[in-house]
């Protein structure tokens, strides 16, 4: 109940031109209500409320909304590239595999999202600036009490305890529910840290490293690490970060014992006997035995994908276009009579989850899409990525915007980042605030007082 009175105050505020607000709590949506406001605190599906958001207000905007837009059509054709795949996908899911439109829609509704672009091309920089801000003190809020949730194990955050598990190498509690953004506010916060306007920015490149440790992910720690250390290089500005580096090594040193535990593990789930598992055929003897066991968590993820892979290759063409079926793992027995994937982690009754995993972002998408979605929904991403990049030495934003989808790309080998469609709403973001600024050309972009639709204003940032 609660989740739809926040959804109505959400369109009442975009139909009453309190704008920012409106994008906040759609937002929130989109990443899982920041790991507080989850599904089951608003009874009901973030992405349900978000999907039914995005369907409105494109309806409004159709008979009402006279905003200006922006000059963006190469992003705009991607997705609407991408919009027709998803209807093709939807019939072919109908036609092919007698899919009834309930589980259509489940399966494809947060596909779907992508569409909330054509309404937030329309956001001002002021806003932008604005939300920025208040994403910050969001991030660092949860990321304290995600702290205190690992390390004291206290239950400040929601989530399903049947989840939790203790780290059999660093003996830590591992939960799953770090906060959306930790990954831009730890380069902001570094490399970047004028961006944010707030006493606590300097102070915050601390909270946010040890949160990054709690994770006690191998890829997460690693890859954010290894981005970072690239950003100070590409950067060349040591001098002016040199302390919130310090800062960054000083949180890392202080968890080394952790962070040794995860990377040397034991028996095959070293990092170093993981690479030589992979590269010794591991993958596919992981397949052929038919399960994951002493198999490091790498090789079970590429396995995962794998498995999926070789059984597209036996499949008629089509299902090599349009990949498995927009169909939920939740409808098991329509599931069940269609796979038998031994490879996946088990639900609440036991049963394998076919088609989706938390573990490997490019096992879902070639699960939902195919090899022709995988390559339009990727490359939506990778048009951002590239945005950035050319962009990169305009301002401070599209440098860290760079760095943070280089990132997402990164640890998506272990994990769904760039999977969960909700993720590419903050890239979304950053791409309009830029383009604001490119058509405008500002003498500076990284000041806190811009110029907003041919008025000076002024905005924290």
């Amino acid at each position: 109940m609660f989740g739809y009175i926040l959804l109505a105050i959400a369109i009442v505020t975009y139909i009453i031109e309190l704008r920012r607000i409106s994008l906040f709590i759609f937002v929130t949506f989109m990443l899982n209500g920041w790991s507080v406001l989850t599904d089951t605190v608003l009874g009901v599906k973030n992405f349900d409320l978000a999907f039914i958001y995005t369907i409105v207000v494109l309806l409004l905007q159709i008979f009402y909304d006279d905003h200006p837009t922006i000059k963006d059509k190469k992003l705009r054709i991607l997705i609407f590239i991408f919009f027709v795949f998803m209807l093709l996908n939807v019939n072919f899911s109908s036609v092919h595999y007698h899919f009834n439109s309930y589980q259509i829609l489940q399966g494809s509704r947060a596909s779907f999202l992508v569409l909330s672009y054509f309404f937030i091309r329309k956001i001002s920089t002021k806003d932008i600036l604005w939300l920025n801000n208040v994403f910050f003190y969001i991030t660092l809020i949860t990321s304290i009490l995600y702290i205190l949730q690992v390390f004291f194990d206290l239950p400040v955050l929601p989530y399903d305890s049947e989840n939790v598990k203790r780290d059999e190498y660093t003996g830590i509690l591992r939960y799953y529910n770090h906060p959306p953004l930790l990954y831009w506010y730890i380069f902001v916060s570094i490399l970047a840290p004028q961006l944010i306007k707030s006493r606590f920015t300097f102070l915050s490149s601390f909270v946010f490293i040890t949160a990054l440790v709690a994770t006690q992910g191998r890829t997460q720690i690693g890859m954010t690490i290894g981005v970072l250390v690239l950003g100070v290089i590409m950067q060349n500005r040591v001098k002016s970060i040199i302390g919130s580096v310090l800062v960054g090594l000083f949180v890392i040193s202080q968890f080394a014992d952790i962070i040794d535990a995860r990377f040397e593990g034991e028996f095959n789930n070293s990092t170093e006997s993981e690479i030589e598992s992979i590269f010794s055929g591991g993958i596919q003897e992981t397949v052929e035995a038919g399960n994951a066991y002493n198999v490091g968590t790498l090789t079970y993820r590429l396995a995962w994908y794998y498995e999926r892979a070789l059984y597209l290759h036996d499949q008629p063409f089509l299902e090599k276009v349009f990949g498995l079926g927009l169909i939920s793992d939740s409808q098991i027995e329509t599931v069940e009579k269609l796979y038998d994937f031994s490879l996946g982690l088990r639900d609440g009754d036991g049963n394998i989850m076919q088609l989706s995993t938390p573990d490997i972002s490019y096992g879902n998408i070639l699960t939902k899409y195919g090899y022709l979605g995988g390559i339009l929904y990727l490359s939506i991403w990778v048009y951002l990525l590239l945005f950035f990049f050319k962009n990169r030495k305009e301002s401070d934003y599209p440098f860290i915007s760079f760095l943070l989808i280089l990132n997402m790309f990164l640890i998506s080998l272990a994990g769904c980042s760039i999977s969960n469609q909700g993720n590419i709403i903050f890239p979304f973001i950053l791409y309009i605030f830029m383009l604001h600024h490119i058509e405008k050309k500002p003498e500076a972009i990284n000041s806190p007082q811009i110029e907003d639709h041919g008025q000076n204003q002024e905005s924290t940032s």
